[in-house]
């Protein structure tokens, strides 16, 4: 007996709506990362900020890093592959660890993550994952 309601059909519509909607989402957060990468540009250029702001250095580095992981989760959304998984992660969990204060504990476990993640990268990766894309 045949589906009535065509559970194919509509199952590979709402797969395109969530492509269409990935699609949406990296284009809206490409915006913002310009949009807030030329604020960071403005900033730079502003003596007054720059003098008078104690840890200008710490929030110039916080936002750049911020603006980096948001490129990687850009990509992330437009290629999926297990590679910008393991980019993404390795960006958001350096930007922690250079940005924040933490524990030595607390970067300790970063840095043992980190290398986590690129003995995944080098081992587990299989040949058929190193999609490269032009």
């Amino acid at each position: 007996m045949k589906n009535i309601f065509g559970k194919d059909k509509i199952q590979h519509g709402i797969y395109n709506l969530a492509r269409y909607l990935e699609t949406f989402l990296s284009v809206l957060l490409a915006i913002v990362i310009i949009l807030l990468a030329g604020k960071l540009v403005v900033q730079i250029f502003d003596v007054g900020y720059l003098w008078n702001e104690a840890d200008a250095f710490a929030h110039f580095l916080e936002s750049a890093m911020t603006l980096a992981v948001g490129v990687e989760l850009i990509k992330m959304l437009c290629i999926h592959t297990p590679e910008t998984v393991v980019e993404v992660l390795l960006f958001a969990i350096a930007r922690q660890i250079v940005v924040s204060h933490s524990s030595i504990i607390d970067t300790m476990i970063g840095v043992v993550c980190i290398a986590i993640l690129f003995a995944t990268r080098k081992f587990l990766f299989m040949a058929s994952d190193d999609k490269k894309t032009n």
